[in-house]
């Protein structure tokens, strides 16, 4: 009984951290996104702001160099982002590595003509409740999360294009309101 006591209680935490986490990230979706400001990566002067693209549907995705689904995602987030039209469309990539090696050295390998921003002390990623990688949030005209998106597969990617497509077209509500 003595060595179960601790095991209970550690997986008690566990699920307790678990639904907390859950509980922030449901927290955000419906609601305005947390505003935000970051450095464009491999550049201090330039900045982007999520405010700076009110008017426009945005996929936000958090990414990282180590992150296997990224290296899955990039192509097809690229491919995306030149299937739909740059004014009521944008793509932007924030990026949570502590070093600027892995992000640079994944960016080379896999080239996209999407806003890669840096985030190296996950403050963005906390404000959005992260609790995977990667994540998308699909963010309406108006800033409001309408869905949010943990993990990659390739064929996630056909959900995420019907959203953006209703709200580009006046779907206030997108297809559903969270996503995994």
């Amino acid at each position: 009984m003595r060595n179960s006591l601790p095991r209970l209680l550690s997986v008690f935490v566990m699920f307790a951290a678990c639904a907390t986490a859950h509980a922030a990230v449901e927290t955000v979706v419906g609601k305005p996104a947390p505003a935000f400001e970051l450095p464009v990566f491999g550049s201090e002067s330039r900045h982007v702001s999520l405010e700076s693209l009110r008017g426009k549907v945005v996929l936000l995705d958090f990414w990282a160099s180590w992150c296997g689904p990224c290296r899955q995602s990039f192509p097809l987030y690229e491919k995306l982002r030149s299937e739909l039209p740059a004014q009521d469309f944008t793509l932007l990539a924030i990026n949570l590595d502590e070093m600027a090696d892995g992000p640079a050295a994944f960016l080379y390998e896999h080239p996209v003509g999407y806003t890669s921003l840096a985030d190296p002390a996950g403050d963005v990623a906390r404000k959005f409740g992260l609790i995977g990688m990667p994540t998308s949030f699909v963010i309406d005209r108006d800033g409001v999360v309408r869905s949010r998106h943990t993990g990659f597969k390739p064929q996630d990617i056909d959900a995420v294009r019907g959203e953006i497509r209703e709200l580009i077209a006046g779907n206030s509500e997108g297809r559903r309101a969270d996503a995994n």
